[in-house]
């Protein structure tokens, strides 16, 4: 008892934040030590770019700008700066947004057992997001307004959820599966969608000419077009189907598609069930660990950095084990597969020294799906009527 209150008390709220504030010094450090492993200079040269009407896109889809017009628009108050302090504010802003919608995640979770999770899923999501941190992607930023839509929802703030979402998309196009299954499994956020999708669409033209504006959305159809092939033809990418191909599996693209497409239905499935058997609160942590099980697995283009993206349903999960359902078992399980993606690298250079793909996440992402499964179809014969969840 001492244990699980000494990880759940307010001291222990405060210690997580300054993990947080900890996890930005270091990066500033690394930035104002001259670092050259960032991602940034792509997003300030397309916002650059897009404000002297010069093209975003390249076309080739393997690196550079690959997002919507709008996340150049976004990143512009960046760069207005000199590049490294740029850099250092685009840090604190998608931390601090990572930080801010796990802390809503986890009062959302931990409101009903009346506990505190946020340091526990702290400690999980930091050492996750480490890399994607250090580099400046926006994939945590993209996290934090996913997690924040997924806490108003849960509360019926549906227009704060929207912008959350629009923000999402703009920030990263992965958003949309998060927004599709929201469009589907909560009638409120439907319309609401789909207008803020429009006004997402037409703001570029509120910066530019539009014949310009047209002719970025299409370079960007054509680039992200191409993307998607590179992910799927092109090998070290950490998804199953890259995976695969160290065991002599080559699946088709043809195929591929087809298995998304399936895989799409049934994450939409299990959201259903998921909103119908529980509370919001609780649904709420099904639909986004869903949304981000389905990107892990089958986005073409995921990364092994993207899997910071698991940290926070991990975590919500981990942390519940250990101080609200008192299943050490589970807890630990679930501290296993966060390992296991935190030493990816290192298991499979003692593993698969010569292997050109990444196998380890997808395989640990698996294994959370599998769990996460179970839970949502509980074991009934123990008398059981509905899972203990967060």
């Amino acid at each position: 008892d001492v244990k699980r209150a000494s990880l759940s008390d307010g001291n222990a709220v405060r210690y997580a934040w300054l993990g947080w504030a900890a996890l930005f010094l270091a990066t500033a450090a690394i930035i104002a030590a001259g670092s050259s492993r960032t991602v940034v200079p792509s997003y300030r040269i397309a916002a650059l770019n897009w404000f002297a009407g010069r093209g975003l896109y390249d076309g080739t889809g393997v690196g550079g700008f690959v997002y919507f017009p709008q996340a150049a628009i976004l990143f512009s108050p960046f760069a207005m700066f000199p590049p490294a302090m740029g850099e250092v504010l685009w840090r604190l802003a998608i931390i601090l947004v990572f930080a801010l919608g796990i802390r809503g995640f986890a009062r959302l979770a931990g409101e009903r057992p009346g506990k505190e999770l946020f340091p526990l899923m702290t400690l999980v999501a930091i050492p996750l997001a480490w890399d994607c941190a250090r580099n400046g992607q926006a994939t945590l930023a993209l996290t934090g307004l996913m997690l924040l839509s997924i806490v108003d929802i849960a509360h019926c703030r549906w227009w704060r959820a929207t912008l959350w979402l629009a923000l999402g998309v703009a920030v990263k196009p992965l958003a949309i599966v998060l927004v599709l299954l929201v469009m589907a499994i909560e009638r409120p956020m439907t319309w609401r969608l789909l207008l803020g999708m429009i006004v997402l669409a037409l703001s570029p033209f509120l910066t530019q000419h539009p014949a310009y504006v047209i002719q970025q959305y299409t370079a960007c159809l054509n680039n992200m077009t191409t993307a998607a092939h590179v992910g799927v033809a092109v090998s070290g990418w950490s998804s199953p189907f890259s995976a695969l191909r160290l065991a002599g599996v080559d699946v088709p693209e043809r195929v591929q598609t087809a298995l998304r497409l399936v895989a799409a239905i049934a994450t939409l499935t299990f959201c259903v069930l998921a909103r119908r058997r529980n509370d919001a609160a609780r649904s709420a942590v099904f639909v986004f660990s869903l949304a981000v099980l389905y990107l892990m697995l089958f986005s073409p283009r995921t990364e092994n950095n993207t899997y910071a993206m698991l940290g926070p349903a991990i975590g919500v999960f981990l942390a519940q084990a250990f101080l609200v359902e008192r299943r050490p078992a589970a807890g630990i399980l679930l501290s296993g597969i966060a390992t296991a993606l935190l030493g990816s690298r290192l298991l499979e250079r003692l593993l698969t020294p010569h292997a050109a793909t990444s196998w380890v996440p997808p395989l640990m992402a698996a294994c959370f799906a599998a769990y996460l499964l179970i839970r949502l179809f509980p074991d009934r014969s123990a008398g059981r009527t509905a899972p203990q969840l967060p």
